[in-house]
């Protein structure tokens, strides 16, 4: 049984001096100082709060009722980093971790340089297409809608596409599969069984995870998107185990901070404990559903071929466009 010393909480953000010039990136839900260089970082306060009030983290909940003092904090730590690294300012992925003492430990990794439109795309393309890589943005009839992002000098010809294998055993839901912790021993073990190879751009492979009721949940490290219906669809979220109660049944308090509904958010699987499929909030993911580029459907593994697009996305990396592999 794991206990409070066996882990952390935690989240990966990504730190990008680009997203100053993205007016979405300014959003008042997103941002506590604007213009921010933080990907949606009030996303990923309100997820690392609601773990910590389901852990009982009570420090941790308190620290982070400031995001001014937040983000304040974590530009703090880029500084410092940039300065004794001697490096120029540039993206970085930023693993943010709490104790139960509310310690935090950030961790700094240089990542590669992405356009904007991959880190807020203007819609989601249909399956049989290729995503847009310029900056003549045509959403599409589904989603409707143009996103007015910064302007960006370079952009790649193509973007990599990411190579996806559906995993061979299930991994149960639990606390640790909806609320983002260390504890990720299922998800190591995941990758290590069926992560697919993809030479042309190794670092863009993925592996979909499924529950005990075969029903998609997500990525090792991404929310999933597929084509299903005509409209893409993402494997909806539940809350934690001994907490279904006459809201989440009805499906009142799904998604966002807390679990407050939000505009965007759709409905749930009545097959996996009436309340989703197992996988976590994902940033990027409550961002596509309150802009309606998808809707949440319980996606089942026997519907999933192979050579069929996917959309991923993540709060480092943002979206990406892949498909299936044997």
């Amino acid at each position: 049984m794991v206990t409070e010393s066996d882990f952390q909480l935690f989240t990966s953000i990504r730190y990008d001096p680009l997203l100053i010039q993205s007016q979405e990136n300014s959003r008042s839900d997103l941002n506590f100082i604007k213009p921010s260089p933080f990907y949606m970082l009030a996303y990923h306060r309100g997820r690392m709060v609601e773990a910590a009030q389901h852990f009982d983290f009570h420090a941790v909940d308190e620290r982070l009722k400031d995001g001014t003092i937040l983000h304040q904090e974590l530009l703090k730590r880029v500084k410092e980093w940039q300065k004794s690294e001697n490096k120029p300012d540039g993206p970085l992925k930023l693993r943010i971790l709490f104790d139960k003492s509310a310690t935090m430990t950030v961790d700094l990794l240089p990542i590669p340089t992405v356009p904007l439109s991959t880190l807020y795309p203007a819609s989601f393309d249909p399956p049989n297409q290729t995503p847009k890589t310029n900056n003549t943005f045509t959403p599409s009839p589904l989603t409707g809608g143009v996103l007015t992002l910064g302007p960006t000098d370079s952009l790649p010809a193509a973007p990599p596409l990411w190579t996806l294998k559906l995993d061979t055993q299930p991994t149960p839901s639990s606390p640790f599969t909806l609320l983002k912790t260390t504890q990720r021993d299922m998800y190591n073990a995941s990758r290590d069984r069926a992560l697919p190879s993809n030479p042309s751009a190794p670092a863009h492979r993925e592996v979909m995870l499924y529950n005990e009721v075969r029903e998609l949940t997500e990525g090792s490290f991404t929310s999933l998107y597929l084509y299903r219906g005509g409209r893409w669809v993402t494997p909806p979220v539940g809350v934690p185990s001994g907490e279904f109660n006459a809201s989440t049944l009805r499906g009142d308090e799904d998604e966002g901070e807390l679990r407050k509904p939000f505009a965007g958010r759709w409905g749930h699987s009545v097959r996996s404990k009436k309340v989703g499929a197992g996988g976590q909030r994902g940033t990027s993911r409550r961002w596509a559903l309150g802009k309606g580029f998808c809707m949440e459907e319980p996606v089942g593994i026997d519907t999933v071929a192979v050579g069929e697009g996917v959309w991923v996305s993540s709060g480092v990396r943002g979206f990406g466009f892949g498909r299936v592999v044997e």
